[in-house]
């Protein structure tokens, strides 16, 4: 047990894994960019530090990433404005989206040239599947309480 001054005078008493954790909650919208900026630094080193390869192709792939993002959590976002009942299911078509035109900038970043191409595709691919689904998790209870 934890005691907190706050700014009325009085001591109130919190407990440690239950309150406190309630109390420092991030907002999902910022959660989702950090660790989409984590990903991608984390990426970026180990292609540039460990592999040795070219800079370029990542940055070009992080670059057609980031802009499919935005348009996911965007269209997540549209959606759950319009039809927010629907939200769960067009997150899944969402996800086959973004399948489909990861396969097609595979073909046009020529990845198959790098060793190991298909760690380098796969990984970011479910790390933004996974912050997509969060995203869209944090938005559907965000409605339920309301």
């Amino acid at each position: 047990m934890i005691y907190i001054k706050s700014y009325h005078n009085t001591i109130e008493k919190v407990y440690f894994c239950g309150q406190l954790k309630s109390r420092m909650k991030i907002n999902p919208n910022i959660l989702v960019v950090i660790l989409f900026f984590l990903t991608f630094l984390v990426h970026f080193s180990l292609w540039k530090f460990v592999f040795h390869l070219d800079e370029i192709v990542i940055i070009k792939f992080y670059l057609f990433l980031s802009v499919m993002f935005m348009m996911m959590i965007t269209l997540i976002i549209l959606i759950n404005r319009v039809a927010p009942e629907f939200l769960g299911l067009s997150v899944i078509g969402l996800i086959l989206l973004k399948f489909g035109l990861m396969y097609l900038i595979r073909k046009k970043l020529n990845f198959e040239v790098i060793p190991g191409y298909k760690f380098h595709f796969i990984i970011p691919y479910f790390v933004l599947t996974a912050l997509l689904t969060y995203y869209a998790i944090k938005l559907i209870n965000h409605d339920k309480k309301q």
